[in-house]
């Protein structure tokens, strides 16, 4: 009995160090991407450098109240669009990765941020 206990002993320590205790596995970021997330990503961006950059963008008219807040009606590759003050249009066809916000109307011009690429158009 004696010898069986021991055996069992010396059969359990073997085994403990075998296999050393595996380490945490450290805490996944959500938001850094994937490997096939980012593969992805550059494979969008890979596209967007082969096509133009930005659609042709017309303002056809605006639309300004006495408060200051209002509206341009814009033609983005001949689609005719509105776009209010402080909102956000997202744009569809082989344009569809970019949005475009206006940021500042009054009676001279209108600017427009074109969103994820950070370019501001002033049209008048």
């Amino acid at each position: 009995m004696k010898h069986l206990l021991t055996l069992l002993l010396l059969l359990a320590l073997n085994a403990a160090a075998q296999s050393p205790p595996e380490p945490p596995k450290p805490p996944v970021d959500p938001t850094v991407p994937d490997a096939a997330l980012q593969q992805l990503l550059m494979a969008g961006a890979g596209g967007q450098q082969n096509s133009k950059a930005l659609p042709t963008i017309i303002m056809r008219g605006k639309i300004i109240n006495q408060t200051g807040q209002g509206l341009v009606i814009i033609e983005v590759n001949k689609q005719i669009l509105s776009l209010k003050q402080g909102g956000a249009l997202s744009l569809s066809g082989e344009f569809s990765h970019l949005s475009l916000q206006l940021t500042e109307l009054n009676k001279e011009s209108a600017t427009i941020e074109v969103l994820p690429l950070k370019q501001t158009l002033r049209l008048q």
